[in-house]
């Protein structure tokens, strides 16, 4: 049995997302607070068998579902607790809130498809939940809710009463309103409301519509869940204090089969030198003997009923296995030496508990029930490589364990790059208090109906961009490294601060494959510039040849064909037309949620067509086919202490000649630029539209 699908409504930051498990291993890839340890904490939650008290309470609801149900429902208790009797103000309270129009919280909702293989799998255990009854189901489906329980609501009505009704009172007394007393009976609202929530559980129909109550611990049972948590004690300690490792050792041996047949005679042949060598005697003549004054005159007061304190040993089980993780010590092995457990640092550690806990967890794995393990951040503490091949580890590990279900939750490049696209569940924070969760096997397999050549492009440059893509607040697409050094420079001003104080991803495309990410950010919603060149032909000298001639840019030419769907000519625009497409920069943003950018050089970028050519003309006033004196171009070097060549054969350059002449030394032409201090002052208008918009 797998887990085919779970969807999640009002839970935390996510509102809704419908999380699609691959059958070995699903990777959750996202950025510090994603959400990533919010679905962990929900899977321990709802998964985990009952712990004696609810997992889940008010601070999983969304933050503000609470705020709103607070604000809306004041009022009306408010005028309840006006009534002079308690029996009225329940009856208000009942009519009000749990009226036609309910003022209720949405429950936190899980939806979950379970399916199974009917040749392989025995559904002993979750026949009584069958309710699709055509003979090509193979799936169960069942609810969970979180929510609010009207009867135990007003079970509590007495409790809540006492303390509310003075502080309605006193508001108003005072006919004060808006007042922090608001704010706080508000919160007391809340209280209410989380301690009259209960968990509930059905099994149901394919759509969720038909549904039975079942029994929330007969729902728990039907999984054997476990999970490895990012926050994990490992032992650094030079005293190598708490063993970690060596209990965990410990821990999985006692689960072998033949474990017991071995330590059943241990007891007795502890207890025996113990008992030889009279420490039971010691031990009651040192602590004991010396209170017998003090109880025998106790015991006079109650007729001498205390009784005599003796010393007994008992040896059990548990007590064995205590022992053993005392004296167990893991150690590192090298040639002669041996290391102790904290030797080899915390990236050691974390690599072997994991192994330890998948180790004990596939002991307890039950082919009659759904075996999910989670690990969070299996990279932490682990340098690059070592995440990189303990990755491989992981899946390959999932991958051999086929009655085992897992995901990975990570924020790390190498996790991600050792996944493929298909396995990659995304979340990405969109707003202060939302997460949503992108699947990428639909774009995959979207896209492999609609682009099929696309995915070879993906899966080629997959372990180069991708992660950086996935990771990212925002990015920037660029086409050279000097383009990279300029805006990284730039983005350390005061000007773009708040810019570079985001997690900008800088990823490298040429003109030629810039649009073939657009699909992938676009799906994913990331806001992004992509920086690219006109790249019409250098040989145009004259205003009259640049404005008739074409660029070779694949990425302007789709995206303008983007913009003009219904013009035939579209396909190989003038450089005039693509100039007056640029001059209105909201015709260069796509997306379905307007979130990519297309930057390059236009009309006040005097003729550009590069970068440079672009830096050059702002920085000296002049357009970049513009022929001036080789002197003059010197004494303006000189001047500016900026790093470029002129051409041998050419007493009257252009910006573009000198460009030219320099292309085999673009980097130090930037490195002066920056050490100069000049990027500012040179930066292009288009570059710097580009990343106002990104910054807005």
């Amino acid at each position: 049995m797998k887990i085919k699908s779970i969807e999640i409504s009002n839970y935390r930051k996510i509102k809704k997302a419908k999380l699609n498990m691959e059958d070995n291993i699903t990777v959750l890839a996202g950025a510090n607070n994603s959400g990533k340890t919010s679905l962990v904490e929900l899977f321990d939650s709802v998964f985990a068998k009952p712990k004696g008290k609810l997992c889940l309470n008010k601070t999983d609801f969304p933050v503000e579902l609470c705020e709103e149900w607070g604000k809306r429902s004041f009022p009306i208790f408010r005028d309840a607790f006006s009534y002079p009797k308690k029996e009225d103000a329940q009856t208000h309270i009942r009519e009000k809130i749990f009226g036609d129009t309910p003022v209720t919280i949405s429950p936190i909702m899980l939806k979950i498809q379970i399916d199974y293989d009917k040749e392989a799998d025995d559904i002993r255990n979750f026949a009584d939940y069958i309710m699709e009854l055509s003979p090509d189901n193979t799936s169960f489906y069942f609810m969970y809710k979180y929510e609010l329980n009207n009867k135990l609501f007003f079970d509590n009505f007495d409790k809540y009463y006492e303390k509310m009704k003075p502080r309605f009172q006193k508001i108003s007394d005072s006919g004060v309103t808006g007042n922090k007393a608001e704010r706080v009976i508000c919160e007391m609202l809340i209280d209410w409301y989380d301690d009259s929530c209960t968990e509930e559980a059905y099994f149901c129909d394919s759509l969720y519509d038909n549904s039975v109550h079942m029994d929330v611990s007969e729902f728990k049972a039907l999984f054997n869940f476990g999970h490895i948590t990012a926050n994990r004690a490992l032992d650094d300690e030079r005293a190598d204090k708490s063993r970690i490792l060596s209990k965990n050792v410990v821990d999985i041996a006692s689960q072998a089969d033949d474990w017991k047949a071995m330590t059943q005679d241990l007891p007795d042949k502890i207890i025996q030198p113990i008992q030889d060598a009279g420490i039971q005697d010691k031990v009651r003549q040192i602590s004991l003997d010396p209170l017998k004054g003090t109880m025998d005159a106790i015991a006079q007061t109650n007729g001498g009923a205390a009784g005599n304190i003796i010393i007994d040993m008992e040896i059990t089980e548990d007590s064995i296995k205590s022992l053993l993780k005392g004296i167990t010590s893991a150690k590192y092995q090298m040639g002669d030496y041996y290391l102790n457990e904290s030797s080899q640092g915390l990236g050691y550690s974390n690599l072997i508990y994991i192994h330890l806990q998948l180790e004990k967890y596939k002991k307890t794995i039950n082919r009659l029930v759904v075996n999910f393990f989670v690990i969070e951040e299996p990279e932490a503490h682990m340098h690059p490589q070592m995440q990189n091949a303990f990755a491989q580890y992981l899946f390959n590990y999932y991958k051999d364990k086929s009655e085992m279900q897992g995901m990975l939750t990570t924020h790390s490049h190498e996790v991600v790059r050792n996944a493929k696209i298909p396995q990659l569940r995304v979340l990405r924070q969109t707003a202060t208090f939302t997460c949503e969760l992108y699947d990428l096997r639909i774009f995959y397999e979207t896209v492999q109906k609609s682009e099929p050549e696309l995915l070879e492009f993906y899966n080629f440059f997959y372990t180069i961009n991708f992660p950086d893509l996935i990771f990212a607040d925002k990015i920037i697409m660029y086409e050279g490294d000097t383009e990279r050094m300029l805006i990284k420079s730039i983005l350390c001003s005061g000007e773009f601060k708040t810019l570079g104080d985001q997690y900008i991803s800088f990823v490298q495309v040429g003109g030629a494959y810039a649009h073939r990410y657009f699909p992938i950010v676009n799906y994913l919603g990331i806001k992004t510039i992509i920086l690219t060149d006109l790249d019409y032909k250098a040989d145009d000298k004259t205003s009259k040849a640049v404005l008739s001639s074409t660029t070779t840019n694949s990425a302007i030419k789709f995206f303008y064909k983007k913009s003009h769907p219904q013009d035939s000519s579209a396909e190989n625009p003038s450089i005039e037309e693509i100039y007056d497409w640029e001059t209105v920069s909201a015709l260069r943003v796509f997306g379905d949620k307007s979130n990519v950018y297309l930057g390059f050089q236009g009309k006040k970028d005097n003729l550009s067509r590069t970068l440079e050519e672009a830096m050059l003309s702002k920085f000296y006033g002049v357009s970049a086919i513009e022929a001036k004196p080789k002197d003059e171009w010197k004494s303006k070097k000189e001047k500016s202490g900026l790093d470029f060549s002129f051409p041998r054969s050419n007493d009257s350059p252009s910006i573009r000649d000198i460009v030219l002449s320099t292309s085999n030394r673009k980097t130090d032409f930037m490195y002066s630029v920056i050490m100069k201090k000049l990027q500012m002052e040179m930066l292009p208008d288009y570059i710097r539209e580009a990343l106002e918009w990104l910054a807005r």
